[in-house]
């Protein structure tokens, strides 16, 4: 026996609908969303305990400053300024690097001079933090201002591991 085409495509159109969503692809009651975020916030909350012991299982090296906070005020004419501190460690570390950051290094930059030390104890490491406006900041008329700080940081036995009690420099650049 023939179809016919004509038949066949008739029965086909028929079929093809609307596109509808169904009510099962949403949730059916409250209570399952409530079992949802129930379910995420007990997942975040263990990860966030996982998290404090894996980090108070460290040991806490504290590093003391000598001057907390360290200021360093200079003139736009001098173009920059230094102050003294020293440091230790408690425990011992060796060895021991010195990281520092600006708050605005487009027109104050920061050095610490020695940047690193064999080692980091009981006895004090002298250090030297210098301030100085960028170039451009002091061609273009920027720098002056007292709104910049700048963070001292000891790090060791690794580069990456940075010990806690940072040191803050207050820097005031005024205009005579």
């Amino acid at each position: 026996m023939v179809t016919h085409r004509r038949e066949t495509l008739k029965c086909r159109t028929e079929v093809v609908g609307s596109f509808k969503m169904s009510s099962s692809a949403r949730l059916r009651s409250p209570g399952k969303l409530a079992i949802a975020i129930t379910l995420i916030a007990i997942a975040a909350v263990g990860l966030g305990v996982g998290y404090y012991f894996a980090s108070a299982a460290t040991p806490s090296f504290q590093v003391m400053w000598s001057v907390r906070p360290l200021n360093i005020k200079f003139t736009v004419t001098q173009g920059s300024g230094s102050a003294q501190d020293s440091f230790t460690c408690n425990p011992s570390v060796s060895p021991v690097t010195l990281q520092v950051s600006s708050s605005q290094p487009d027109k104050i930059t920061v050095t610490v001079s020695p940047s690193s030390f064999p080692s980091c104890g009981s006895t004090p490491d002298n250090v030297t933090v210098t301030a100085s406006c960028t170039p451009s900041a002091l061609a273009n008329g920027t720098c002056p201002g007292d709104t910049y700080t700048a963070t001292v940081q000891v790090c060791g036995p690794a580069p990456y591991t940075c010990l806690r009690q940072f040191l803050t420099v207050n820097i005031a650049v005024q205009n005579k």
